[in-house]
């Protein structure tokens, strides 16, 4: 079959325009945007920096330094009991935010699906799909920090090869590299795993009210039998999100930084981007609809009624 990109995503534009747009409605713009903000703000990740580290008389001086560092801190219970405090606080804070953004995911996706409001009646109601995804997402990071850790370990310890005997081991660096050039596949596996549980999975699950298991099930076959569109699928997204973070570092640069403040503010970025987070859920049920009607997931969009005749008047033959 022919599968279309360009015509789901007008597809999903235009049912983002309808829902905002026609009429526009204040109120609409509030409750939906809190709901885009449970189910696409509580997603996001945080990031880390990164320190330089320099080459001097054959040694790696950053690399032993760091590790001499790390080895007073040790040292030092009261910042050990401190590290172990923030660490089991953002844990908790992170799972607490998976939960509630997977709870929003259905609730951001009923919206969507039928272009209406609404936020406390599906929260019940898709109490049960919500909680199956969080599980399951929260049993895939696990996998991932764990198998991402692993390979982290084994390059910090083997760090400690490459200089010995007062000389630098080069032979061996080929090989601890390969160690971290081992994340990026993982991390390309990880991207399109997340990408088809949010855009495919989920809305499989909404459709005919399955566990997050028994949706991968569904999809599975479908996409063993249609792998190369779904890949290039996960490539169209990409692309129209480097797009949009062009967009929005534009006019992050027009406003002398307001925008980038705004778009940052927790719920109100949220409402500010809310006609591109919509059209975004609505794209994979979109492309998922070409497959047949057991993977429609959005409702037709309303036909509105005829106006009915003036009085006296007559249907014209």
């Amino acid at each position: 079959m022919n599968v279309a990109y360009v015509l789901p995503l007008q597809r999903a534009w235009a049912r983002a325009v309808r829902m905002l747009f026609r009429p526009f409605r204040l109120e609409m713009w509030l409750v939906l945007g809190f709901a885009a903000f449970l189910s696409e703000y509580l997603s996001g990740g945080f990031g880390g920096g990164g320190g330089r580290y320099t080459w001097h008389d054959g040694g790696w001086e950053g690399a032993g330094h760091l590790l001499r560092r790390l080895e007073d801190f040790m040292a030092e219970p009261i910042w050990v009991a401190v590290a172990v405090a923030v660490i089991v606080t953002i844990v908790v804070f992170g799972i607490l935010f998976m939960w509630l953004s997977s709870r929003g995911k259905f609730i951001f996706l009923d919206n969507v699906a039928h272009e209406r409001r609404g936020i406390v009646e599906p929260w019940g109601r898709l109490a049960r799909l919500g909680n199956s995804l969080f599980l399951w997402r929260l049993v895939f990071s696990l996998l991932c920090l764990l198998v991402g850790g692993l390979i982290v370990v084994l390059f910090i310890i083997n760090v400690g090869t490459l200089y010995s005997g007062g000389r630098f081991h080069l032979p061996q660096l080929g090989a601890i590299l390969g160690l971290l050039a081992m994340l990026a596949p993982l991390g390309i596996v990880a991207a399109y795993v997340q990408l088809f549980l949010f855009d495919f999975v989920v809305p499989i699950m909404y459709r005919h009210d399955l566990t997050a298991s028994a949706a991968w099930q569904r999809f599975m076959p479908l996409f063993r039998a249609n792998a190369g569109s779904f890949v290039v699928y996960g490539l169209f997204v990409l692309v129209l999100w480097i797009a949009v973070g062009i967009a929005i570092i534009a006019a992050g640069m027009m406003t002398c930084c307001v925008g980038f403040i705004l778009l940052a503010l927790p719920y109100i970025g949220s409402v500010l981007l809310l006609p591109l987070e919509a059209m975004f859920r609505a794209l994979g049920p979109e492309f998922l609809g070409q497959f047949g009607p057991d993977f429609a997931v959005l409702a037709a969009p309303a036909v509105p009624a005829a106006p009915a005749p003036a009085p006296g008047e007559g249907p014209t033959a």
